[in-house]
């Protein structure tokens, strides 16, 4: 376990890059004017210094150490204040809840990111779902849970491949596959796996901007039609500004949310030289 203390606003930053390294579960606590945060790993699964690494990436963190803890039901522990939640006008619900409306999907997030709490994946999931075509073909880059191919499936997406380097994120997608019996096809390997010039109407990548940075020229080279990208502060908006200014590529439509101090932001891109309206919109989210 990593015990970490930060701002309050500083939170959800720190919580997706500890996502990023593949937690399996945090869990928040009052700490003066802040908080302290504890990340469970398994034994040897992060280098200490990747941990106390962070301290460079978020504002205001500072690590507290590292020290073994009794083992626990972590996939027990992940369901506590899961609950269904429409995006996009999809339904998105854990197994142990009831259904509450059509259209809907069932997800289970377990040890991989994607079950519509945090904002990242809300953009993405609604820009998904209003850029699709009936008939799209989708590539999702860091599928995690699987959540954002099975809701274009489940849309009207004729294929969709999910790509994910973490196994136990490909053992979750598969599992969440089977739930809703929809034909998700899944790679468990990095976007180096796929050939170039493979290309799909859309490519989605919800991933931190530490990540989605090196991969971003490949992925483009996979876009059809669109590149939807989500996971991103609005402070690194203008690094992809320039990524987009230097490879012919342009924002399209972009939407926002603000998750406890941190605004997230997710953008749809198209070549520069496809015709298309501009629009954004934001939200506020205390969740």
């Amino acid at each position: 376990m990593a015990r970490f203390a930060l701002d309050s606003a500083a939170v959800d930053r720190l919580v997706a890059e500890l996502d990023a390294l593949g937690t399996l579960g945090v869990e928040e606590r009052a700490h003066g004017d802040g908080a302290c945060l504890l990340a469970y790993f398994t034994r040897g699964q992060v280098e200490r210094a990747r941990l106390f690494a962070l301290e460079r990436t978020v504002t205001s963190l500072r690590c507290l150490g590292v020290e073994p803890v009794p083992e626990t039901d972590w996939e027990r522990e992940s369901r506590r204040g899961l609950s269904p939640r429409c995006i996009g006008g999809l339904w998105v619900r854990p197994s142990w809840c009831a259904p509450v409306a059509e259209p809907e999907l069932v997800i289970d997030p377990r040890q991989a990111f994607g079950s519509g709490e945090h904002a990242s994946t809300r953009l993405a999931l609604r820009l998904t779902l209003a850029e699709l075509r009936p008939g799209d073909s989708l590539l999702d880059v860091g599928t995690g849970s699987g959540i954002l191919g099975l809701a274009a499936l489940r849309r009207g997406a004729g294929s969709a491949l999910g790509v994910d380097v973490d196994p136990v994120a490909c053992r979750n997608a598969n599992q969440n596959r089977a739930g809703n019996a929809l034909p998700l096809g899944l790679v468990c390997g990095t976007p180096d796996s796929l050939r170039p010039g493979w290309l799909w109407d859309m490519v989605v990548a919800n991933l931190l901007w530490s990540e989605l940075r090196p991969i971003f020229g490949r992925l483009r080279g996979h876009a059809r039609r669109a590149l939807i990208v989500s996971g991103l502060l609005a402070s690194q908006a203008a690094e992809l500004e320039h990524a987009c200014a230097v490879s012919g590529w342009r924002c399209a439509r972009e939407l926002s949310e603000e998750q406890s101090g941190d605004v997230w932001v997710a953008r749809s891109l198209y070549p520069r030289d496809r015709q298309s309206s501009r629009s954004s919109s934001s939200v506020s989210s205390r969740a």
